[in-house]
């Protein structure tokens, strides 16, 4: 322990970019914002120390970064690069990151974009005669501030469909082939899978993750000529389909509804509405059970995971809500957790939770806005959307950026 007679202990800097500089000195402001301002940021030569900090200081302060900066704050030096992509890293930084909400909209070609068929090698079908480029289906971000919903624009085109999200990966099908792709918005890392069985009559995609394999697998329900319901499954490390016993024929009326993950398992709604039961596939031994609801669905009722547990957001008459929670599949019961009546629209529709399941999101058919439900405050507000989005609560899914490899 170094005495104030001591003298400091010489610590070699290290040439930094100022762009880093400046970087790593908002990180340490943000981190800090008990102490008083000016101490924060009196001493700006200790910014090229990066390498002397406490490993877990750096830890902590970099995980209050979002993915967008920490992809420059890799590049501050080895330390930081092997730091920012360890696995603990990016788990934490997962479990940290807050949901906004990923959509496709048709836009204009945009300067420098990401064009999803170049990345894979494909061939654009063009004609000699064509006055100007046509339309592309873009990616784009709504994240809710306030009383706004502020869109995102990225430069990434030739998605067709956004079929499921998993912890900051897409998986899509490609508008120039109908491949399906997996691909990591920020890191722009891409990936072709194989296509599983095709020319369904209806079919729905899961996309989960394993913690107790690590790997990652798409869940694909289809439905053939006779009306039954078959199942097959891919890990992302085998990159091969393989089939699994599906559900027990009848149980499925419908593929509407997209799969929600909750409690270590994926969950249908086996209707458009009605439904007096849920189907659910286990994530690790992809076995299928039903387990019944509470109370028979209605059409803008929907399943919600509410801080990793399963919920059921169902509509009782035109002025009440309630919000039905599950916390297991082995034996425990559906819980009422929340009534909520102080709106005035009959038509919400739950898409998901914001501020670890403290806010509950909902949009109405049509409206260019969402509803945002406080769970402590009892309180809904509206949050209006910035420009031109597309209607439907079907369009939009959840999503966090993360650097997920």
């Amino acid at each position: 322990m170094r005495t104030n007679g001591d003298a400091p202990r010489q610590t070699k800097k290290q040439n930094l970019p100022q762009n880093n500089s400046r970087l790593f000195t908002a990180v340490q402001g943000r981190a800090s914002l008990n102490e008083d301002k000016a101490h924060e940021f009196t001493d700006v030569r200790h910014v090229g120390q990066v390498a002397s900090l406490p490993y877990d200081l750096i830890f902590r302060i970099l995980l209050l970064l979002p993915a967008e900066s920490l992809l420059i704050s890799s590049s501050v030096c080895k330390e930081w690069f092997s730091l920012i992509n360890s696995s603990d890293f990016i788990e934490a930084h997962s479990r940290r990151s807050e949901n906004v909400f990923i959509f496709l909209k048709k836009a204009s070609p945009r300067l420098k974009s990401f064009k999803i068929e170049d990345k894979l090698g494909l061939l654009v079908n063009s004609s000699i005669f064509s006055k100007s480029e046509p339309l592309r289906c873009y990616i784009n971000f709504v994240k809710l501030q306030g009383g706004r919903c502020k869109v995102i624009e990225s430069n990434i085109s030739g998605f067709k469909n956004i079929l499921a999200t998993c912890n900051g990966l897409i998986l899509a099908t490609c508008e120039q082939n109908g491949g399906l792709l997996v691909l990591n918005p920020m890191t722009r890392k891409l990936s072709a899978l194989p296509l599983g069985t095709t020319l369904p009559l209806q079919q729905s995609y899961g996309f989960v993750f394993s913690h107790l394999t690590k790997q990652y697998k798409v869940v694909h329900l289809f439905q053939d000529e006779s009306l039954h319901i078959s199942c097959e499954i891919l890990s992302l490390t085998t990159r091969s389909w393989r089939g699994v016993d599906g559900p027990s024929f009848g149980l499925f009326t419908s593929l509407v509804h997209k799969p929600v993950t909750a409690i270590g398992a994926l969950h249908w709604l086996p209707s458009s509405a009605y439904c007096s039961f849920i189907v659910s596939m286990g994530i690790d031994d992809e076995k299928f059970r039903t387990l019944s609801l509470p109370i028979s669905s209605t059409p803008n009722d929907r399943l919600v995971e509410i801080g990793g547990f399963l919920s059921f957001v169902t509509h009782v008459g035109f002025r009440r809500l309630d919000v039905w929670m599950l916390k297991g599949l082995e034996g425990e019961g559906w819980v009422k957790q929340h009534i909520i009546t102080s709106y005035r629209v009959p038509d919400l529709v739950p898409v998901s939770t914001l501020r670890c399941g403290r806010e509950l999101i909902f949009q109405v058919n049509g409206a260019p806005c969402f509803y945002a439900y406080d769970v402590e405050k009892e309180e809904m507000r509206m949050a209006v959307m910035e420009g031109d989005a597309p209607g439907g609560c079907q369009h939009y899914l959840p999503h966090v950026n993360t650097l997920t490899r």
